[in-house]
């Protein structure tokens, strides 16, 4: 466990790196075209493009919406069930490849033969990648952070992920308390499981607040 939890904290950080690392490119870039545009009145190699796949990168995957040409259209299961924008299509790869790897360091080599240790170890997993994912929950949380400034990307952007990033902590730490459940009512009955609910400092608190977090994806 101690592995995986490793290479998740690795995976995060890689994760962080690649926006600072494209905004420190595209600052470079910029600094250098000032340069050579103030030391040349004649200039003309930034007059066209320098390749023609940074263009079409840029209409077809950065900036272009997921499915219409609108950008920033409302995603809402029913009237009463608002869950923010439609992301841009990068920003779905981004989250699509955010998912893929939750996915994979919650199921990576669990025995599925055994419906008990499958159960622990989900449960182990789960709880630990619901706790590594925290730390860039609470980061990215607040208007006025200076992540925003500094990476250049725009509110909207940052609420998204911010969003989604809440939305996958729930969703597995439900599967951290579900997998529990099922285990301990496989072992002991629903008796002990519900006076462990009802009545433990650890998990009756624990058990509320994903109630309660489930409750805020709707919201």
């Amino acid at each position: 466990m101690v592995e995986y939890s490793n290479w998740m904290v690795l995976s995060l950080g890689t994760f962080a790196v690649l926006p600072f690392l494209y905004r420190f490119t595209s600052v470079l870039y910029s600094q250098i075209r000032l340069l050579v545009s103030i030391n040349s009145e004649n200039q003309k190699y930034f007059a066209t493009p320098s390749s023609s796949w940074i263009p079409w990168l840029k209409k077809h995957v950065f900036y272009s919406p997921l499915f219409r040409v609108r950008h920033n259209r409302e995603f809402q299961l029913s009237q009463a069930v608002n869950v923010g924008t439609l992301p841009t299509r990068f920003q779905t790869f981004f989250l699509l490849g955010y998912v893929a790897s939750n996915v994979t360091f919650c199921t990576y080599k669990i025995d599925f033969t055994d419906s008990a240790v499958m159960l622990h170890e989900l449960m182990d997993r789960s709880g630990v990648v619901a706790i590594v994912n925290l730390a860039p929950l609470i980061m990215m949380a607040g208007r006025n952070n200076p992540l925003i400034g500094l990476l250049g990307i725009s509110f909207d952007s940052f609420n998204l992920i911010h969003r989604w990033l809440g939305r996958i902590v729930v969703v597995e730490a439900l599967t951290h308390v579900v997998s529990w459940m099922i285990g301990k009512v496989g072992e002991v009955g629903w008796g002990p499981v519900k006076k462990s609910i009802t009545s433990s400092h650890l998990i009756m608190p624990g058990f509320v607040v994903c109630l309660l977090a489930s409750y805020s994806m709707t919201i």
